[in-house]
């Protein structure tokens, strides 16, 4: 009999390998985006840094059954909500958002390590309360759950983040058998809300979604961020500009070009094959995300890990490439792996070990499952 072999039976390695790709592609391009900027060797070497944190984080994450989870939820829980208080408190205000916490010479931010915790504990909620999902009391419980991350973000104030809780929330809802009546209401609850979030955005908000529709009406002010994404796209054509070649890259007129903007870069200086490159690698790691969640339907937490990991990398990736395209309004929601930022690169490690963790752990639940069935 063949010796099975760990790797190849275990890990996911195209979801293993598509990440480090994304993450190795992103340190290349933030060493071009950032070429004629302050501080440029700080950030490669920061993204850099953050790739090995990330990689020795997943490591620990896999070997760290997700089972236990459950034993210590209320603490997760707590600690989710403590990092989202304390950076109301003393965080730093960076372009209107006080989302971001100062640790000497490094700055951290916050609602990403949120997000896992986010992950872990609606995922255990709904588990617990699978088989009454659709009962008023447990969606009302659901709900609760909800606004204490959103709440403090939203506080902050950070739309954009709040927008991925809120996606995480809704997949997982939706993948644990919400009923239709259930989403038709919410959808009408959205529409008459909308006026009321319209009312409380801040003006810079307000102008960002109005640039979307007509950037041209203010092309030196709200709507210069969609112009000269859409203009550093556009210049790269099907091969590009070249390596470091880009104009609107290395002559600055592409602002947050190694953060916000990373995938204009991509477009103006590997043109339309590569973006559609960093594109597919991209998707195959949420489609790899969902797909083991199918293969451990059985196990109604580890399938809600792997979706509500799944759906938080599928909008990352939606916003931002929109954003760039100029079809999704400006949030500031950075690329997964690929944007410049050491806690959101931690933490879409973090996030891909969950999933490595439920995978690993699959055939043994199910052979525990299959036991139980039979007694």
């Amino acid at each position: 009999m063949k010796k099975p072999n760990f790797f190849s039976d275990k890990i996911d390695m195209v979801l293993l390998v598509s990440s480090v790709l994304a993450a190795l592609i992103g340190i290349f391009v933030i060493n071009s985006a950032s070429n004629t900027m302050d501080g440029h060797i700080k950030f490669v070497l920061v993204q850099c840094v953050a790739l090995i944190l990330g990689i020795g984080a997943m490591s620990a994450v896999i070997f760290f059954s997700y089972k236990y989870f459950e034993k210590l939820r209320f603490l997760i829980f707590g600690l989710g909500i403590s990092l989202l208080i304390l950076v109301l408190a003393i965080g730093k205000l960076s372009n209107g958002t006080q989302g971001w916490i100062e640790l000497g010479p490094i700055t951290v931010q916050p609602s990403e390590i949120a997000k896992i915790c986010f992950i872990i504990t609606l995922s255990i909620h709904i588990s617990k309360k699978y088989d009454s999902i659709n009962d008023k009391k447990t969606l009302l419980g659901l709900l609760v759950h909800l606004g204490c991350y959103v709440v403090p973000v939203i506080l902050q104030p950070d739309f954009g983040t709040a927008m991925v809780f809120v996606v995480i929330f809704a997949f997982e809802l939706l993948f644990a058998g919400l009923r239709k009546k259930y989403i038709l209401s919410v959808c009408g609850i959205g529409a008459v809300i909308t006026p009321i979030i319209w009312l409380l955005l801040e003006e810079y908000q307000r102008n960002r979604i109005i640039s979307l529709f007509f950037p041209e009406n203010d092309p030196t002010g709200s709507g210069y961020h969609v112009l000269q994404s859409e203009l550093a796209l556009g210049s790269g054509m099907i091969w590009g500009r070249g390596y470091m070649q880009g104009p609107q890259t290395q002559y600055g007129y592409l602002p947050e070009r190694h953060t916000d903007f990373v995938y204009s870069v991509i477009g103006e200086e590997f043109g339309l094959i590569g973006a559609l490159i960093v594109a597919v690698i991209l998707f195959i790691i949420v489609y790899r995300c969902f797909d083991n969640a199918k293969s451990c339907s059985h196990d109604t937490f580890g399938e809600m890990i792997c979706i509500g990991v799944g759906s938080m990398m599928f909008f990352h990736v939606l916003e931002n490439i929109g954003m760039c395209l100029g079809i999704m309004p400006i949030t500031g929601i950075p690329l997964p792996f690929i944007s410049y930022g050491g806690s959101n690169l931690v933490t879409c490690f973090i996030a891909i070990g969950l999933v490595q963790n439920v995978r690993m752990r699959r055939r043994a639940t199910k052979f525990d499952f299959d036991i139980e069935t039979l007694e």
